[in-house]
């Protein structure tokens, strides 16, 4: 078990392969083990880190460290720990905040940025509007094994995957991140993306109940250089319901960066 020291919080991490660092950085579900269907298929040509942000998994985080606007100093304190000077970030969900605040803030280095259903924390009044229109039209879990953050019919295609999804969150046992996670976010202002460089991918899919396609496309149009690739019939969580898709779409984006 490795860990990284960011103040009174020991941030839990797991390093595997060699080669250009790619990290990965989960959602409010989710923990380092929900990447078990993306480490393996990545770790044979990088170096693949996931970890548990704080309040999630295996970090441990005293309770007034709670705070959202620490994950990035984390993930820096990750690389600073494991001597990796830059990195490509895939950020699902929550997970965005932090990839979005590195390529803002220390664009230095991020090599690239997925930002898997994930507006990052860039918002304006009509984004808003959208993403609430979006949680208004959520349907309501009526399957035992169903989730907002995978699409509605996951469970009748594959409900062990579904159960599995739900037990890898359970781990999450902090419920003291509720606060956290409940707290007014800063979002980031477009303005700060003027001169923005950062190769980035958005990735949606047409069943995500949580940030919509059109509302992704919102943000992709802030982020200069952006594009978004649509993965279909899938929901929030793309990365677990459709892993092998989801995985060549991040193949193809770093191999047109030249970066595989």
């Amino acid at each position: 078990m490795s860990y990284g020291e960011n103040g009174s919080a020991k941030i839990y991490y797991e390093s595997y392969g060699e080669g250009p660092a790619l990290i990965f950085a989960h959602g409010a579900g989710g923990n380092a083990s929900s990447w078990w269907q993306q480490v393996p298929h990545f770790a044979d040509r990088y170096r693949v880190i996931t970890f548990d942000h704080r309040g999630f998994g295996r970090s441990i985080c005293p309770d007034e460290a709670l705070d959202i606007k620490c994950f990035v100093d984390d993930l820096v304190c990750i690389m600073d720990t494991e001597v990796i000077d830059t990195a490509t970030l895939v950020c699902q969900s929550m997970g965005g905040w932090t990839g979005m605040g590195m390529a803002v803030n220390h664009p230095e280095r991020v090599d690239a940025l997925v930002m898997s259903h994930t507006g990052g924390g860039i918002s304006t009044d009509e984004i808003t509007r959208k993403r609430e229109r979006t949680m208004a039209d959520q349907v309501p879990i009526t399957n035992p094994f169903g989730s907002w953050a995978v699409a509605p019919d996951f469970p009748d295609k594959n409900i062990e995957g579904s159960h599995l999804y739900n037990q890898i969150g359970s781990f999450n046992t902090n419920l003291k991140r509720n606060r956290m996670l409940g707290a007014i976010r800063d979002p980031i202002d477009p303005e700060k993306l003027n001169g923005y460089s950062v190769p980035t991918l958005f990735i949606t899919a047409e069943q995500d109940q949580i940030f919509s396609p059109r509302m992704i496309g919102m943000v992709s149009e802030l982020v200069p250089g952006s594009t978004v690739k649509h993965l279909g019939d899938a929901g929030h969580s793309s990365y677990f319901e459709v892993p092998e898709l989801f995985n060549k779409t991040v193949d193809e984006f770093l191999s047109s960066l030249g970066r595989e």
